[in-house]
């Protein structure tokens, strides 16, 4: 790691690895921090885990809250940058160092290059099972960190023990969850809190929402829970959206029977939009809201600030 900044800088920076107490989990969790020091100048590199997944937003708030904790700049190191990424770091004023060459630390200089490096493609990440996903978050929002029975969470959740025991082996293999068996039980513990549990796992989770229809009328229905925009609005600062948006277990609706209709030509203000989830979102829902784990994952990769700095903070206020 010296080489790589003695060359970038034309100096030798010490470099010292650090561990940093006192920030919230979501700053720290799965994160290498380093000091680099020349003379009297000096800054904390942060360096995200290589899966991570990141938004302009939030490294700004992150940035921010590193640099009062530790009272020094704070750089972010990346393998790879793309030219958007880049300007929107710029945009942001968030300083940055990237392994092709990408640099910038306006505390300290400022070197830039327009080489890119085409990102090569990758394995297919492993993405968990709709199952995997509902019995990871029934550990996360249930179980209070104590041990479960298989046979009990397959009880709670109306599925078969075999789904239960494929769904623990595959959470089992990313060590997010520890088996153990006691005589002829075969008991489940998560392996941390549950927002330590969801930081590890939230680069295998799947987008619940399989479709989204807009129907003028959902009395049909019972029991829905408010989901997209509109749980965001009740939970957090975001204005509610023009048009509802309600979720619904996907086997619970029959698309072929419902009348739908575009919401570009609805003059009576009557438009709902309404997510077919892939699994029932009333398990883990709460105050006819949908939970924030799988909210989160309903906006996963998309890119709008305002929704990001919203899932953030319903994130941070919701009582793990």
């Amino acid at each position: 790691m010296n080489n790589d900044y003695k060359q970038i800088f034309g100096v030798k920076f010490h470099i010292e690895p650090i561990g940093i107490k006192g920030l919230p989990i979501y700053v720290t969790a799965r994160r290498s921090f380093y000091k680099l020091s020349y003379k009297d100048n000096s800054f904390i590199l942060v360096k995200p885990a290589g899966d991570e997944k990141f938004g302009v937003v939030a490294l700004e708030k992150q940035a921010a809250l590193i640099s009062a904790h530790t009272e020094s700049p704070v750089a972010f190191r990346f393998e790879e940058l793309t030219r958007s990424q880049r300007d929107s770091l710029l945009d942001r004023n968030i300083p940055f160092i990237s392994d092709s060459g990408q640099l910038y630390l306006p505390f300290l200089g400022l070197m830039l290059s327009d080489r890119f490096v085409k990102k090569k493609a990758d394995r297919k990440l492993l993405r968990f099972m709709p199952i995997t996903q509902v019995l990871l978050l029934y550990l996360i929002y249930k179980s209070g960190g104590k041990p479960i029975m298989k046979k009990d969470a397959a009880e709670n959740l109306g599925v078969t023990k075999m789904s239960i025991t494929r769904a623990s082996e595959q959470l089992a293999s990313l060590e997010l969850i520890s088996q153990d068996i006691r005589g002829k039980e075969c008991y489940m513990t998560i392996n941390g809190t549950g927002l330590q549990v969801y930081e590890k796992a939230k680069t295998f989770m799947i987008n619940p929402v399989q479709k989204i229809i807009t129907v003028s009328d959902i009395s049909p229905f019972a029991q829905l829970c408010l989901s997209g925009e509109s749980a965001l609005s009740k939970c957090t600062m975001l204005s509610a959206p023009d048009i509802p948006e309600y979720a619904i277990d996907k086997t619970e609706v029959d698309v072929a029977k419902i009348p739908t209709i575009d919401e570009r030509w609805d003059t009576r203000g009557e438009a709902v939009k309404l997510q077919l989830w892939k699994y029932d979102p009333k398990l883990f829902a709460q105050n006819g809201v949908v939970d924030p784990i799988s909210l989160a994952q309903c906006y996963d990769e998309y890119a709008d600030e305002r929704i990001e700095t919203a899932i953030e903070e319903y994130l941070e206020e919701y009582k793990w």
